[in-house]
């Protein structure tokens, strides 16, 4: 059953539900209600009787002429006793000995209570009334109230009138309530069956379904939240997509040069000596860094990286990886300047070397003839100095805290370890900065692959320095350079 017809059954249901309670509550209120009234108008009749025969009997004596002074209150035509003046009641007054001495039936006149059929013999004294006069019983009175038998006829009545207006005001209720349930769940469903629909055709693997989102509520929000998905999917595809042409082409390359030399060879083209093994061997282990990089890189996006930590001198390490690279900062006139003291850390060194090699490898190729790279340690000690030491801990579990973008952030909380790679090189645009950390990825397009690499470097570098429970972000403005930060922990 469609959303849309649930809505409207609930709705009716709703409706109908409420008119019969209302209608419920209605009918027993009326009732309620009309018995009071009932019982009220009959206990003010038995009072005026009783004032009434107290009355005559207090200015005659006695009981003489009961009868004719009844028959004539009871048909008074000038209705001054209007209040008694009903036909619907059975009046009788009995004397001092049980004797019939008025009656609004000519026919009861005289007889005694033991004439009467059994039945009333019983209910007649549970049901009289005495008449005092000066604290002398001199006689009683008794009201057979035909009102208070037709109470329930009447309440039925009501009743039943209440219950066909309400069902009338049902039918028109339910039929509004149908009529306004079509309409809003024909507003309420439409952006949901759009919604479905687009992700059945994400189901089917077209990643272009894009929804227009109107307004602010909840449905406004999945269509957004949708969007959002889509649009990851397809630059998660697109990723795929590029990943797998690059390692194609990465793994194409040296081997139709490693196969081209060894037909060469087989042919008897070229001779077998070291000149020409040496290119081979060269491709040989181009092809093993780049399996090596890749295996590495998936284990420590899997958080399964095998690390070896030991109290590192990390002033130390750069003194040596930026040494490796002296010769090169020469040739080209590069000034390195590395400033700052911080104490050990507790890492994996080769894995820390390759970090930073990757990275003052990257600035080095951006960075022209007669720039700088400067590297600055600095040792950030904030408050929650916990926190540092847990985000390490939770990173080496596997529960990686990974930043929604690569652009500059707010500094992590606790101690840490915070160096900076920074140089004048080109910069990158923040489309650039938005993919730099991602595999393949090359922001200058130009370059082939034997001078900017694979491209799998920065890559590395982020997934290495996230399982050591740090974390690395970039900032870059286009002319101006730009500037690595990553954070460790301290030891």
């Amino acid at each position: 059953m469609t959303l849309r017809r649930q809505f409207l059954l609930a709705l009716v249901g709703l409706v109908v539900l409420l008119s019969l309670v209302f209608a419920g509550i209605a009918s027993w209120s009326m009732q309620s209600l009309l018995g009071h009234a009932v019982h009220y108008i009959t206990q003010s009749y038995t009072q005026q009787w009783d004032r009434v025969l107290t009355y005559y009997y207090e200015e005659n004596g006695s009981w003489d002429g009961l009868q004719k002074y009844v028959k004539k209150t009871l048909g008074d035509p000038n209705q001054k006793f209007h209040w008694m003046n009903r036909d619907t009641a059975n009046l009788l007054v009995f004397d001092e000995n049980n004797n019939v001495i008025a009656s609004s039936r000519i026919k009861d006149e005289g007889k005694s209570l033991s004439n009467f059929d059994a039945a009333l013999r019983e209910r007649i004294p549970k049901e009289w009334h005495v008449l005092e006069i000066n604290g002398r019983t001199v006689g009683h009175f008794w009201l057979d109230e035909v009102l208070i038998a037709r109470e329930e006829v009447l309440a039925r009545t009501l009743a039943t009138s209440i219950m066909r207006a309400m069902l009338i005001g049902l039918v028109v209720t339910s039929l509004a309530a149908l009529v306004l349930g079509v309409i809003l769940t024909r507003r309420m469903t439409g952006p949901l069956r759009r919604l479905t629909q687009a992700v059945s055709e994400v189901g089917q693997g077209n990643l272009t379904p894009r929804l227009e989102v109107k307004g602010s509520d909840d449905i406004a929000l999945l269509t957004g939240a949708f969007n959002q998905m889509t649009e990851k999917l397809a630059r998660n595809e697109e990723v795929r997509r590029n990943m797998v042409a690059d390692i194609a082409h990465e793994l194409r390359t040296p081997l139709s040069v490693i196969l081209g030399k060894l037909e060469s060879i087989q042919e008897g083209v070229i001779p077998s000596n070291p000149e020409v093994l040496l290119p081979i061997q060269d491709e040989t282990l181009r092809l093993i860094r780049l399996v090596r990089d890749l295996q590495q890189l998936t284990l420590a996006e899997a958080g399964k990286l095998p690390l070896s930590l030991k109290p590192l001198d990390l002033r130390g390490l750069l003194d040596r990886i930026v040494e490796q690279f002296g010769v090169v900062f020469q040739e080209r006139e590069i000034d390195c300047l590395l400033t700052g003291e911080v104490p050990d850390i507790l890492a994996d060194a080769d894995r820390m070397t390759q970090v930073f090699v990757n990275l003052i490898g990257n600035a080095l190729l951006h960075t022209p003839v007669g720039g700088k790279i400067m590297l600055r340690l600095e040792c950030i000690q904030d408050q929650g100095e916990n926190s540092a030491k847990q985000q390490r801990r939770d990173n080496l579990r596997g529960e990686k805290h990974r930043a929604e973008d690569s652009g500059q952030s707010a500094e992590p909380r606790g101690k840490w370890i915070k160096v900076e790679v920074e140089d004048t090189g080109e910069g990158m645009d923040a489309a650039d900065l938005e993919h730099i950390f991602d595999r393949f990825y090359r922001a200058d397009k130009s370059r082939e692959r034997e001078t900017g690499g694979t491209g799998l470097g920065l890559a590395i570098a982020k997934e290495f320095v996230y399982a050591h429970g740090g974390r690395i972000e970039v900032r870059s403005t286009p002319g101006q350079g730009s500037c690595f930060t990553v954070w460790l922990v301290e030891a």
